[in-house]
């Protein structure tokens, strides 16, 4: 067979050009959407993210054939390209962080990629798979693009036809469109009495609230328009003043109780634990945290929900300002420009205290640097400033102990490190210090696995074990100088370990299979004061319960009605506000997992919460607190 008679054959096979980059773009999408199929069980059949990715593959395909030749043959592999690479990182983020990506997450990707390991890429063979056909096959589209046709009255019809191509892309874009309005919730349909569906999947559609619900309803492609939209802010909107004050005034919280004032004037030092999870917390690993939690204040079912794929950053702005950090639509930036007269450095500011924040990380990090400053603190003290000669090893932040301290009222707020992942090597200045007494409490502890999931785990407490060598020489130097007298300790986690690579072995130290998913984001919390009378507070609590606790606690001058969680020592609350607008109670209750109608004081709940949510965002994008001053 002669070259010209072979490219006479290809050429005749030209009419397959369009088909299989339709069918490339299908392809991908039901693959993944197909391995991922237990983020929400029977999705992948269903018609809503069918008509999505039928809309989208049509309009595409559509699209790139009114492109010449070349230009056609890079757009198809340039998209094949972008949608593969884009499933890659969708499935690292969930492997990460048990959810999806979402485009708001881009703002603290330059900070992740610090933390970055390639222990983290572990990819399912079938998705490495699929993911190869989808490119074979665009390959072979892009291959089999047909020519301009070289007779003139041939390159006449062939702009006619493609004319009508491009008429006919309105098909499925209005098919888009028309599956888009469709998913949208009637925003003012909530009421007290209101009932919902079990999915709430049109508000997880709207606010993107739930990432992997609103990937199994709309398919890879329409999930990303839509992600873009609703990350940038594009079509969103907010309450206005007065209507975020009428909620406002219609907020109940707690009076005062026994417990009001009880510290008021004592100094304050909030130490929040990097990845210092439940099962690190044992006194076989970190006694000297263990021993102020027995003589302290525990509150045994405290949950840390994380709205935010950075989940240090999450809780942090969480538990300084009592506000939920917005999932999307909301640059960073809003948090070093936005008025907070009622964040804790603030409020502990009015009253007369040193405010300062530690933690070893550069100030360009998070941008923590200009974000603390207009939170209220004096000033953010890095590495640099604590004398730290490796910046991983906490107990070397005790270098800044002179600044944490003072014969003026004071709050400092500590912020760990050396409980970071990944627990592996590439850490070991951290582990290595400790690694022989983590393996040995280890051994002792029962605890069973792989050699490679014992090989992390023992890392991760020696990782502990140097957080909990900071937490010794801090009491220590605080009965040194007779300021554990006078100051508050109080101890927290940022999130659960989310660094151990095997989710399962994960799942089964924290018992999620047996009680529930929510209890992944079970975590420490414990407040010591010296000469306090032991305690275990059973009631259910969050991190965003913290900041109106602790105003109670030492009698700081706030509304607590602009905070969207409760003082832990009232007698309203009770429950840990999840993402996606579901909650935990000590039963789990989650949107997707419930059958059948809600009933209606589950109904009422949900929407209080929703109200609580929506509130704290809407505050964020129109920085409501600007009109306090």
């Amino acid at each position: 067979m002669t070259k010209n008679t072979l490219f006479e054959k290809i050429r005749r096979l030209s009419f397959l050009s369009a088909p299989l980059c339709f069918l490339s773009l299908i392809f991908l999408d039901f693959s993944f959407r197909t391995l991922y199929r237990f983020l929400s069980p029977g999705a992948e059949f269903s018609y809503k993210p069918a008509l999505f990715t039928l809309g989208w593959a049509l309009l595409l395909t559509g699209l790139v054939s009114l492109l010449p030749r070349l230009l056609r043959r890079i757009a198809m592999m340039v998209l094949i390209f972008l949608y593969g690479a884009l499933t890659l990182v969708h499935a690292a983020m969930f492997n990460i962080f048990g959810r999806l990506f979402t485009v708001a997450d881009i703002g603290f990707a330059g900070d992740g990629a610090k933390f970055f390991s390639f222990s983290y890429l572990r990819f399912r063979k079938a998705l490495l798979l699929c993911i190869l056909l989808s490119v074979l096959m665009m390959a072979a589209a892009a291959f089999l693009a047909p020519e301009r046709a070289p007779d003139r009255k041939k390159r006449v019809f062939h702009r006619a036809l493609a004319g009508g191509a491009c008429a006919l892309d309105f098909v499925p874009f209005i098919g888009v469109l028309v599956s888009f309005l469709s998913q949208l919730p009637d925003q003012y349909s909530l009421w007290w009495g209101s009932t919902y569906t079990p999915n709430a999947e049109a508000e997880a559609y709207r606010d993107f609230t739930n990432p992997n619900s609103a990937m199994m309803l709309t398919g890879l492609y329409q999930y990303t328009f839509r992600n873009i939209l609703v990350s940038y802010g594009i079509g969103q909107d907010y309450k206005s003043i007065p209507q975020q004050t009428a909620y406002y005034e219609g907020r109940q919280v707690s009076g005062e109780n026994e417990m009001t004032g009880l510290f008021k004037g004592k100094n304050l030092i909030m130490v929040m634990m990097e990845s210092v999870d439940t099962w690190l917390c044992t006194p076989d690993y970190m006694p000297n945290l263990c021993a102020l939690r027995e003589e302290g204040t525990d509150f045994v079912n405290h949950y840390t929900p994380l709205f935010l794929s950075a989940g240090t950053f999450n809780t942090e702005i969480i538990t300084l300002t009592g506000l939920v950090p917005a999932v999307s639509g909301l640059e960073s930036r809003a948090y070093s420009t936005n008025h907070f007269p009622l964040s804790l450095p603030n409020l502990f500011k009015d009253a007369g205290y040193r405010v300062n924040s530690f933690h070893a990380a550069s100030p360009s990090i998070y941008s923590r640097g200009s974000i603390h400053q207009n939170l209220g603190f004096e000033r953010y003290h890095s590495y640099e400033d604590m004398h730290m000669e490796d910046f991983m090893l906490d107990s070397q932040m005790l270098g800044g102990y002179e600044d944490m301290v003072s014969e003026e009222p004071f709050f400092s707020y500590l912020i760990t490190y050396s409980g970071h992942g990944p627990y592996n090597q590439e850490q070991e200045n951290i582990a290595a210090p400790h690694y022989e007494k983590a393996k040995k409490a280890v051994q002792k502890s029962g605890v069973t696995g792989s050699e490679e999931n014992m090989e992390e785990y023992t890392r991760a407490v020696a990782h502990a074990m140097e957080t909990d060598e900071l937490i010794g020489g801090l009491t220590e130097r605080l009965r040194q100088d007779g300021h554990i007298n006078d100051t508050v300790l109080v101890f927290y986690a940022d999130h659960y370990a989310k660094y151990m690579t095997d989710k399962d072995f994960l799942s089964g130290l924290k018992s999620v299979a047996e009680k529930g998913r929510a209890e992944l984001y079970h975590t420490p919390f414990f407040l010591y004061a010296e000469g306090e009378e032991p305690q275990k507070v059973e009631k259910y609590v969050s991190s965003l319960d913290m900041a109106p606790t602790l105003i109670n606690l030492f009698g700081l001058t706030a509304d607590r009605r602009y905070y969207p969680g409760d003082d832990i020592f009232g007698d309203l609350g009770g429950w840990v506000p999840l993402p996606g607008y579901g909650w935990f109670d000590g039963e789990t209750y989650l949107l997707e997992d419930y059958e059948g109608d809600i009933p209606p004081e589950e109904a009422r709940l949900r929407a209080a919460l929703r109200g609580r949510l929506e509130a704290s965002w809407d505050a964020l994008k129109s920085d409501y607190f600007s009109i306090m001053g």
